[in-house]
């Protein structure tokens, strides 16, 4: 298998078949049918301290979800270029690791070594699988 993204003098390069890219089509979808995947993609930033939470809730909360938003239509708007500039890729990166969030959730994995443990038969377990090593390489690119 060829590396999915490479460092180009235009930015980072696509190399994903029209069915690889197929399934990255279906990720929005996933991230918003998943929800806040058992509280995983819920942001809290003042666990201990239910007022500040409040407030930090009140004044960013839907900043993020905005953002996480336009991070999905830049992914679905631009599944198709040949070349993504660094914003992009990254808002691709996050849209990834969102579905990834969302199928640990479903799949029941809450710690490391899951891999040894997960029934890789089941669909859930080859697409994480997957999107794992497109995020990886996402990350390679960026770095």
């Amino acid at each position: 298998m060829s590396a999915p993204f490479k460092r180009s003098r235009k930015g980072i390069a696509v190399n994903l078949t029209h069915a690889e890219r197929a399934l990255l089509a279906t990720l929005p979808e996933l991230v918003v049918e998943g929800g806040d995947a058992g509280g995983r993609l819920a942001y809290q930033a003042h666990t201990a301290d239910a007022p500040t939470e409040e407030a930090y809730q009140t004044l960013v909360g839907d900043s993020l979800d905005t953002a996480r938003a336009d991070d999905r239509k830049t992914l679905a708007s631009t599944l198709e270029e040949a070349v993504l500039d660094e914003n992009t890729a990254l808002a691709w990166m996050r849209v990834v690791g969102d579905a990834r969030i969302v199928l640990a959730h479903r799949l029941g994995i809450d710690r490391d070594g899951w891999e040894e443990t997960i029934d890789r038969s089941s669909s859930d377990a080859v697409l994480i699988s997957y999107l794992g090593f497109i995020q990886d390489s996402l990350v390679s690119v960026l770095d």
